[in-house]
């Protein structure tokens, strides 16, 4: 009995002494450190009430130029037992603020969750859209947060509006990265590479 206590109070006092190892730039949890909050003051064109969907995705409306095509992805869908390929056309909007940027490292590369906070209840689809899909520009990989929003659901609590989502970052675009930036309506928060 007396080897098993003092086994455990000299692991207990060795393991105290590994705090350092929370803080150092050794630990892969700490390769990039906690994201900043910044506003975003430049807007390019005004937004306005019409700029957001009416609830369903299926009802297609007609296009129109400024904020919409600004925010749009396309993704050519292929496979084996497909007739032929067909694009799928992301029509998300901006959601109003990102409240948290984490990023988690994993043995094949990154990934980067994120928080936000639509206007309104019932905000769907939410994906992270790249700026810049070739690749990071001067070391830094840019997303906008954007989703489905409709505008007939009433305000609700931060609570019950706040959504999530997340994106995998290989290793290989990992290398070049020196900070992560994802951009909403009202604010942009940014990592950076310690």
């Amino acid at each position: 009995m007396r080897n098993v206590v003092s086994v455990l109070v000299i692991s207990t006092v060795a393991l105290s002494g590994c705090s350092g190892w929370s803080d150092s730039r050794a630990n892969p949890r700490n390769w990039f450190g906690k994201s900043q909050s910044t506003a975003v003051v430049e807007r390019a064109t005004p937004r306005e009430p019409g700029d957001r969907q009416t609830g369903n995705p299926l009802i297609t409306e007609p296009k129109r130029d400024g904020f919409r095509a600004r925010n749009r992805s396309t993704l050519d869908q292929s496979g084996v037992l497909r007739r032929r390929n067909r694009q799928e056309v992301y029509e998300g909007t901006l959601i109003d603020e990102v409240t948290a940027l984490r990023i988690e490292r994993i043995p094949t590369g990154a990934i980067v969750h994120v928080t936000g906070l639509p206007q309104r209840e019932g905000a769907f689809d939410v994906r992270l859209v790249e700026v810049n899909p070739d690749g990071p520009v001067n070391g830094v990989m840019e997303y906008t947060l954007n989703a489905y929003q409709p505008v007939t659901t009433r305000q609700g609590t931060p609570t019950t509006r706040r959504v999530e989502t997340a994106v995998f970052i290989p290793n290989g675009d990992l290398e070049q990265v020196r900070e992560i930036r994802v951009t909403a309506e009202r604010n942009r928060r940014s990592s950076n590479r310690r």
